[in-house]
């Protein structure tokens, strides 16, 4: 225990002056209580990625609209009796749906 005492040895510690202190204080100052902070960073930058995640859904979520839209304008009357079961009257309509895919991880 004394040969590490004496390895530091405090009373000759050559780096420690005033600009050291003041650098010291100052990335204490800019790390915890300035406006832009570490952990105000962190939170920002998490934020940043959430948004940018859920832009990228919408526009996927779009696209899909667009499509949708364009097969709806083609054939109103077709895309009626696929998607809200419209019929004439005397007339039955018959859905037959593809069976889902499972998903496995």
């Amino acid at each position: 225990m004394d040969n590490i005492l004496d390895k530091i040895n405090l009373n000759n510690v050559n780096w420690v002056n005033k600009y050291s202190i003041a650098v010291f204080l100052f990335v204490i100052w800019l790390g915890f209580f300035d406006k832009y902070n570490f952990l105000t960073q962190r939170h920002l930058s998490n934020t940043l990625n959430n948004l940018e995640e859920r832009k990228e859904m919408y526009e996927r979520q779009l696209e899909t609209a667009i499509k949708e839209r364009e097969v709806m304008n083609s054939d109103i009357e077709k895309y009626a009796r696929e998607h809200y079961f419209m019929h004439k009257p005397n007339e039955k309509v018959f859905v037959i749906k593809e069976p889902e895919k499972i998903k496995t991880k």
